[in-house]
């Protein structure tokens, strides 16, 4: 899904909420009994990580053609 248009600050605020959901994630997932018994790829949380990384990457790319 292809990234609208926003403004400057209205990416640095996004950016910073996937930021703190990917650290909320990641210490779900160290606690994760799936991750035990599945690995990170049974892991719901790795799923939602990966999910997370590409929005924050998204994100990069539009601020980058920003300036």
């Amino acid at each position: 899904m292809p990234m609208q248009k926003y403004s400057k600050e209205a990416l640095k605020q996004e950016k910073s909420r996937i930021n703190q959901l990917l650290d909320i994630e990641n210490r779900y997932c160290a606690k994760c009994k799936d991750k035990k018994e599945y690995g990170c790829e049974g892991c719901f949380h790795d799923k939602r990580k990966r999910a997370l990384l590409k929005s924050k990457e998204e994100i990069a790319a539009a601020q980058a053609s920003h300036k």
